[in-house]
């Protein structure tokens, strides 16, 4: 019954998926709190925006790796449509993000009915590659604040040139932590990639912080996370509504093509294949029914499944232990979550997103294709200039014109 529902590989250990499992599920909870409040809405909906659609999913899929939950790009775009027509952190607000959920949700549900997943599968691997490299350097800029303990007056990429020409605004103790835990998180890999790095440094950080009073030089530390149970919304429902779907159908979009794009790149580390159809069904599916307990939308997270990935997760079930990971959190952790510093977070991200980045793809293409590793980056520009969306669609636009006269060209000669 199990190997219906779970692909489970050869030589499969549980330990792997819980291991994986806790430390995804504790990198989700700052992150959750943090995305929930850039899409406007209090910290306890990005919880339950993580565990609801994590445990959902983690039933329906077929991919073994893909982590949903709230995600940067979403949350934003979720606060545009949102903002212009209802003030954030209220009651209309948290009405009207449910009816957005639900909106996504069913779209989701239409491309999976409509079966649009066949047409994914057609994307080039250099448009793939150059989208994740693009997304890996916007994770990256996101964690730099509380990496190095600092205020960013900029956004997005902006925050790279404005940390290295500010320098002398980084926080000392916020700075070396997070440098040290980057440092043993890459030594540990080379050195003993079987160890539990992520889960073990955050452990002993929290312990450090909760002894030495981390917050008394300056560290920032996670804080207080809300506790208690989601309670289920029925919105109400006004014909305006209408105003909503183009944001919903650009969610829905987005929230897609980055889980798919995520999902097929590490395909080939699994026993069964990916059914794309039956992604958008279970991601609809998770993102419909958690909509109902004000959980922010969800989407595939890249740093949290390639983390899930490199420290050793082998199946679903990774995503079902840190759906159940978020949820004790929620009832019964919260004091002892106080104390993770961020700083050690955003070190565990950005190592996990590092290996986002295809060098030996990239290597490759130098010796046997240059034209096609020129759209490696192009998609990657295109990405970091006019966003995901855009981006993607550009270097498709770009890749297949490209070939269509390069092809012309040389049946000339």
């Amino acid at each position: 019954m199990l190997n219906k529902i779970f692909n489970f590989p050869n030589k499969y250990s549980f330990l792997d998926d819980l291991l994986a499992g806790i430390t995804v599920g504790i990198v989700t909870i700052p992150q959750a709190i943090a995305f929930a409040i850039l899409a406007g809405i209090p910290p306890v909906y990005g919880l339950y925006g993580s565990f609801i659609p994590l445990l959902i999913y983690g039933f329906l899929s077929s991919s073994n790796y893909l982590n949903v939950g709230p995600v940067a790009i979403i949350s934003i775009f979720s606060f545009n449509v949102l903002s212009q027509n209802v003030k954030p952190f209220t009651t209309d607000y948290i009405n009207d993000l449910v009816i957005l959920g639900i909106m996504v949700g069913l779209i989701q549900l239409l491309f999976g009915f409509f079966g649009l997943g066949k047409f994914l599968r057609y994307i080039p691997k250099s448009i793939i590659s150059g989208f994740i490299q693009a997304a890996a350097i916007f994770i990256i800029a996101s964690q730099l604040s509380t990496a190095f303990g600092m205020e960013f007056p900029v956004d997005g990429l902006k925050k790279i040139p404005y940390l290295f020409t500010h320098l002398n605004e980084l926080k000392f103790y916020n700075t070396a932590l997070f440098l040290i835990s980057i440092t043993f998180l890459f030594l540990f890999a080379i050195f003993f990639p079987r160890f539990p790095t992520s889960i073990s440094l955050v452990i002993i950080t929290g312990i450090l912080s909760y002894e030495f009073e981390f917050e008394k030089y300056g560290l920032l530390l996670i804080g207080n996370v809300p506790r208690g149970l989601p309670e289920l919304i029925f919105p109400t429902v006004k014909l305006d509504a209408i105003k909503y779907l183009p944001g919903a159908l650009g969610i829905a979009v987005i929230a897609t093509i980055g889980s798919s794009i995520m999902a097929l790149k590490l395909e080939p580390n699994q026993p069964k294949k990916i059914k794309l159809n039956q992604e958008y069904i279970s991601l609809g599916l998770a993102k419909f029914i958690s909509s109902f307990f004000g959980s922010m939308p969800s989407a595939g997270s890249f740093n949290r499944t390639i983390l899930a990935y490199k420290i050793g997760g082998k199946t679903q079930i990774t995503s079902i232990v840190s759906s159940i990971i978020i949820l004790f959190t929620i009832l019964f952790l919260t004091p002892v979550i106080y104390y993770l510093p961020q700083s050690v977070i955003s070190a565990i991200i950005i190592y996990s997103v590092y290996f986002l980045f295809d060098l030996e793809l990239i290597f490759k293409l130098w010796k046997e294709d240059k034209i096609e590793l020129s759209y490696v980056f192009i998609t990657m520009l295109f990405t970091l200039l006019f966003g995901l969306v855009e981006g993607i669609f550009l270097g498709i636009l770009i890749k297949y014109l490209g070939d269509f006269f390069l092809k012309k060209n040389l049946n000339l000669f």
